[in-house]
């Protein structure tokens, strides 16, 4: 199983656009072979700070996501929003 935890430091002014497009990923993300678990978080104390928390059942489903054509369209959307590049760590469960 591959973890992946992808921050992003959004403009405030663009949080809502920002959670619009992220819904819109969610949604194709999740039809996705491999796909375990793929949520947006909110941070409670600074409320444009945004985490996914995916789980995928192989380092080729997410690979697959990431040559994906609607990863390739809203990822860098969601980066354009943002005040400070995202940062993403891949981890594996022990």
């Amino acid at each position: 199983m591959i973890i992946v935890i992808a921050r992003f430091r959004v403009k405030p002014a663009a949080t809502q656009n920002f959670i619009a497009e992220c819904n819109r990923l969610i949604t194709e993300t999740r039809k996705e072979q491999g796909c375990i678990s793929y949520k947006l978080h909110q941070d409670r104390e600074q409320a444009n700070d945004f985490a996914f928390i995916e789980y995928w059942d192989s380092k080729e489903d997410l690979e697959r996501h990431s040559a994906s054509a609607h990863f390739a369209e809203i990822v860098p959307q969601l980066a354009e929003m943002c005040e400070i590049p995202p940062q993403v760590q891949t981890f594996t469960e022990l």
